[in-house]
Order: structure tokens, then sequence, then C-alpha cells
């Protein structure tokens, strides 16, 4: 049965710090510490959030387990977050877009993100509603995307092969010059033509598409709850902006966190196929402590082995 109390509590929270990050953080650049502060202050929120969870019921065993599980979804969403805004960084170099300019695109990235996933949420409970075999599917689909993540470096990452990209390059009059916020401007003739931030939003735009069915999948095969699928998404998702600015200043700390992230969906991708079939059940404690564990190493290596071309600089 569906709780929408609960549903109308948590979105309005959701509304009220959304709005609050897009009107105080509007124009804003974060520095070293205010990234590091506010990016805790988002987990503390999210950690709130999972508090609820954990005495929501008032059943002290089954809020346990549902407080463990959003626990287990937030820690996945959040990690996904960070490849997410790893291209959002590649995406705004190679546009060579403007400091000033990045807080307001990057607003249009994350309502995006919201946007994107709020669709494939609903999309993928009403087909796991009608056909439970797409569950299969799913993990397949994680397992070889766990691969591709672990093989293929956001270096690799091209927004001139995105197909929007080039359509709009080939089929819409463009200039090549940033004109403050605006997607539409006027050349010398008086004629109307984009500027560079509008194709900025579109490949940022697509490019949320992208993990949105990344992410979605790898939630489903850690719960079917609507409520928890919803609200660790939406955690993990309103916390991004200074989190983009942090790990602008510190990339290489995350430098193996790919291969990190690519284990993570292999294991849920694998779950998922196990659990279908009845293999055998995997306990949502197993799941958090593989998640949790993976991360942390996944951080604490790229912390401990110096980057190759570091080391060579110096010998320089």
């Amino acid at each position: 049965m569906v709780n929408y109390t609960e549903w109308i509590v948590f979105n309005l929270f959701v509304i009220i710090v959304l709005a609050f990050d897009l009107y105080w953080s509007r124009g804003k650049i974060y520095d070293f510490k205010s990234s590091i502060i506010w990016t805790l202050i988002w987990t503390a929120l999210a950690g709130i959030v999972n508090i609820w969870f954990f005495v929501q019921d008032g059943s002290l065993l089954q809020g346990h387990e549902t407080g463990i599980t959003f626990l287990t979804a937030y820690i996945a969403e959040r990690a996904l977050s960070f490849d997410n805004l790893f291209v959002f960084i590649v995406i705004f170099q190679f546009f060579k877009i403007p400091s000033k300019l990045q807080p307001l695109a990057l607003t249009y990235g994350i309502v995006g993100a919201l946007v994107a996933r709020a669709v494939f949420i609903a999309i993928g409970s009403a087909i796991l509603s009608l056909f439970s075999w797409i569950m299969v599917v799913m993990g397949a689909f994680l397992i070889y995307t766990g691969f591709k993540i672990a093989l293929i470096g956001e270096e690799d990452v091209d927004p001139q092969r995105n197909i929007f990209f080039r359509i709009a390059k080939k089929f819409l009059r463009m200039t090549d010059q940033f004109q403050g916020s605006k997607f539409i401007s006027r050349d010398s003739s008086g004629k109307m033509i984009l500027t560079p931030l509008f194709l900025v939003i579109v490949v940022l735009a697509s490019t949320d598409v992208v993990f949105a069915i990344d992410s979605i999948p790898t939630v489903f095969g850690i719960t079917q709850d609507l409520f928890i699928i919803w609200s660790s998404n939406m955690m993990a998702v309103v916390g991004m902006r200074p989190l983009y600015f942090l790990i602008q200043e510190i990339q290489n700390q995350f430098r193996f966190l790919k291969y990190g992230l690519g284990f993570i969906l292999i294991f849920i991708g694998a779950k998922m196929g196990i659990e279908y079939f009845h293999l055998f059940h995997i306990s949502i404690y197993i799941s958090l402590g593989i998640i949790v564990g993976v991360v942390a190493g996944s951080i604490l290596i790229s912390s401990l082995i110096p980057e190759k071309n570091d080391s060579k600089s110096r010998k320089n």
C-alpha cells in the first residue's frame, strides 16, 4: 500500500532544499574549503533522510532493514554521480565555458539529471510490474556497462561524437562566442543565432539521459521499493553542485574510482540474475559492505598510488 504522506513530505523537503540550493548558489563558484563544507552539509541531509527511514515504521526490525536499504542505494547512486560529474568537467573543458557561466550550466545539468532519473524510474517501475524477466535484461546491461566503465576513461569522452552535438552543428546557425547566459543572440545582420551555451546544455541533457540509463537499473538491482529508489536518487543528485567543484580540485584522488564503479555495476548485475533465478539470496548487508568497501578502497588506492605523469614530471 502506498503511503502518500511520506511521498508528499519527502518531495516537499526536496523542493525546499533544491530551491534553496539553486537560489543561494546561483552564479556561485565554490572554493576548495566551501565545496568541502557544503558537500558535507548535503551528505548530512541525506543522513537525516536515512534516519527517517530507520524510525518511520515504528518497527525496529523493519525500520532497520529499510534504513540499510536506503543507505545502500544512496551510496551506490552517489558513487555513480561522481562519474556523471567527471563527464561534466570534460564537457566544460571541451567547450571552454567561462568559469562564471559554469554554475549556470551546472544548474541545467543537475535539473536535467533529476528529470531524467524521474522519467526512467517511472518507466522502469511500469515495465517491471508487467515483465519481471526484464530484471535479467537489466542485470546483463549492468554487467556490460560495468566492463565498459572500467575500460573507458573520462579522457576518452568526446562531445564531438554526441549525436545531438553533430546535428546542431550541421543544421543550426551557431556562433563560437559566448554571450553571457543567453542561448540565442543575433549576428551583424540581425538574424538569430545560437550561442555555445545552447550546445553545452544539449550535450549535458543527452549525457544525463545516458547516466540515468545506467543509474536506474542499478538501484532496481538493490531494491524494488519505489520510494527508496526515488528518495535515494534525489538525495544523490541534489548535492552534486559543491561536489562538482570539489572534484575539480582533487580529481587525482578519484583516479581509480571508475574501476570501483565498474565492479559495483557488475556485482549488482550479477545479483539481479542470481536472485531472479532463485539461485541464492544476497543479503542487503552484504551488498552494503561490498559497495562501501569498493568505493572506499578505490579512493584509498587513488590516494596511495602516485600518478605516473606526476612522477615523470618530478624526474624532469
